[in-house]
């Protein structure tokens, strides 16, 4: 059983160096790059630097209030899995793994019980900071917590997005930069269909749906969204947008009318921001000390993280970092166990990145139900679904964990579809306004390219003993026979479907038909019809399920799986024979996510259509969807 126990002591200074001594040769330098595998990334010492440049830490300094500095850099996702460091990564020019979500708030909730820190100064400089409209509000409230007694924060932007102006609008203050540049943009939802290409690659889709909302099948069938998607889409987006204007509101002290009215003029210079009442300084360039000092009326303790000097590894360090990803940890006290679930839902017994395995996932959650130790389980979910098959699965698996001992369901950006189904297991359910949830429908689709074929001179030639052992073949799409055999089986699948929802959330058929065919919900929106219990993130989940178990404060929180290395992901060392498994650079994926390029599912789709097996119906809700 892998496990990884949660970071208390603090947010880690995220920065990836290769230490190459002289003298290495081509195979030490190889090495090097795969080392980073498992980079030893240290918080390293905290420094004190006085108001004044070059000024020294006397008597004085004692007595003058402490402010921390917090620089948040990069992507944050709720639990690393990956390697801290993937060489394909490096040579796309990347040192910057994801960050984890979790260790961040378990920071900031260590420096608001910190009696040595008074204030935090909230560095949200960086560019490319990433967090989800799920992330946002949680880490909201930790700053909230943070300021409940008397602690100040105070955020400092230079070229702001929507994500960096979110968190910064819930702070005491908010510093701009001069030069700078605020863009605050209201939400919207982008779709890629590509229906017309398939058309010009000479390939065709046969599907059927249970659902008229799956809008998984959209992409593939049709050249635009369809009007009923698109007002049932349109409602999404405005509740979502709601919500963060009032987070913003809140923070600001202002109107949600004024904000959304803002939202619409959207680009702000130092000057209009200040003026429209969105920040309350502009700081010229490397002065943001003297003007702290003129906020708070003293002269302050500036501290902040300072990195380690570097040390080279051992051979041992070096063939451990890459082998074996992060070590075991155990907790000999009580714990709460928190089940990360993220990515694509699949069939199969071997784990692969970013996707949730059935067989790998339902052995975690065996052993989980058979640890002493953990005394209840936060399952935390991001998933846009996947197969029924391996949905069901790990529903089941979870189900009868809840019969051993407290789980309590808490959703990410998204829980839908298949990752819905697996929530069925009549346990409370926690989601942020910002998550998206629901896709309660069934589709089952595969392409065919028999005018592709043609194109390139090639043909197919089988021998058969009747017209069905061809219906999964490429050459040829589904004929009405067998659409209409396989409507009936999705149809099957997905009256399932509104039986365990029907049954979990104490509803009638009836009642849950209503809001499913493949509606997506906002966590509002999902709340009022209750496909969800509470409002609230990871840090609520876990407090509801300490309490249910009758735990103490102090109890630790150990996270599942384990992040891997770069081999064990690969499977390099795992079977004989066994091909390595290309992992296409993060840092790319994520740059055509921003572009709308996500083709996670037509990928599957694609994959299942070449392998030619038997038929699946599918759980998925269209990840390719894009808020932002």
């Amino acid at each position: 059983m892998h496990t990884m126990t949660s970071s208390l002591t603090g947010l880690a200074v995220r920065h990836a160096r290769l230490h190459l001594a002289a003298g290495f040769i081509l195979p030490a330098v190889v090495l090097g790059l795969l080392l980073a595998g498992s980079p030893t990334v240290s918080r390293g010492a905290e420094s004190r630097v006085g108001e004044a440049a070059g000024e020294s830490n006397g008597a004085e300094s004692d007595v003058r209030p402490a402010v921390r500095v917090l620089k948040l850099r990069g992507v944050y996702v709720d639990h690393p899995t990956g390697p801290g460091f993937d060489p394909l990564t490096l040579l796309m020019g990347n040192l910057e793994p994801p960050a984890s979500f979790v260790a961040l708030c378990d920071r900031i909730d260590e420096l608001a019980v910190d009696d040595a820190i008074q204030h935090l100064f909230l560095d949200l400089s960086d560019p490319g900071l990433g967090l989800n409209l799920a992330q946002l509000p949680e880490l909201g409230r930790r700053l909230e917590a943070f300021r409940s007694d008397g602690k100040k924060v105070f955020a400092w932007i230079e070229n702001a997005g929507l994500v960096h102006y979110t968190l910064a609008a819930g702070c005491d203050a908010v510093m701009m930069s001069d030069p700078g540049m605020l863009d605050f943009p209201s939400l919207s939802l982008t779709t890629l269909y590509f229906n017309d290409a398939l058309k010009l690659l000479g390939a065709e889709a046969s599907y059927t749906r249970s659902g008229a909302y799956k809008g998984a099948v959209e992409p593939f069938s049709r050249s635009e969204m369809s009007p009923e998607l698109r007002a049932q889409y349109l409602e999404l987006v405005r509740g979502m947008n709601d919500a963060l204007v009032g987070q913003v509101a809140r923070g600001r002290r202002l109107d949600s009318d004024r904000i959304r009215g803002l939202q619409g003029e959207r680009l702000f210079t130092p000057k209009t921001a200040l003026e429209a009442g969105l920040v309350d300084r502009v700081v010229a360039s490397g002065t943001r000390r003297e003007v702290l000092h003129e906020l708070l009326g003293t002269a302050v303790d500036w501290i902040e993280p300072q990195p380690k000097p570097p040390k080279p590894p051992s051979l041992f360090e070096l063939m451990s970092g890459i082998l074996g990803g992060a070590p075991e940890r155990k907790s000999q006290s009580p714990a709460i166990g928190l089940l990360h679930l993220e990515g694509q839902i699949i069939d199969g017994a071997q784990e692969m990145p970013g996707m949730i395995a059935s067989g790998p996932t339902v052995k975690t959650i065996e052993a989980l139900a058979a640890d002493s130790r953990i005394r209840g389980v936060v399952v935390r979910i991001n998933s846009p679904g996947g197969s029924a098959t391996a949905s069901e699965a790990i529903r089941r698996a979870l189900e009868s964990l809840a019969g051993e001992k407290p789980v309590v369901i808490s959703m990410g950006s998204l829980a839908a579809s298949g990752g819905y189904w697996i929530t069925c297991i009549g346990r409370p359910i926690y989601a942020e306004p910002g998550t998206l949830t629901g896709s309660i429908g069934v589709f089952a689709l595969k392409l065919s390219f028999g005018d592709l074929l043609e194109k390139v001179g090639l043909n197919l030639e089988s021998v058969t003993l009747d017209e069905s052992a061809t219906t999964m073949s490429l050459e040829r799409p589904w004929t009405p026979a067998e659409e209409a055999r396989f409507q009936s089986f999705v149809d099957d699948i997905y009256s399932n479907f509104l039986e365990r929802v029907a049954e979990s959330r104490g509803l009638t058929v009836e009642e849950v038909e209503a809001i499913a065919g493949g509606r997506v919900w906002s966590g509002v929106q999902a709340r009022e019809l209750n496909l969800v219990d509470h409002p609230g993130g990871i840090g609520e989940a876990v407090a509801a399920v300490a309490e249910e178990a009758g735990l103490a404060p102090g109890y630790a929180v150990i996270h599942y799986p384990r992040p891997k290395s770069v081999f064990e992901l690969l499977g390099l060392f795992e079977q004989p024979g066994e091909a390595i498994r290309w992992r296409p650079d993060p840092a790319t994926l994520r740059l055509l996510r921003e572009a709308g390029f996500d083709l996670a599912t037509p990928s599957m789709i694609l994959r299942e259509s070449l392998r030619g097996g038997a038929p699946r119906a599918w759980l998925l809700a269209p990840n390719e969807r894009m808020i932002r």
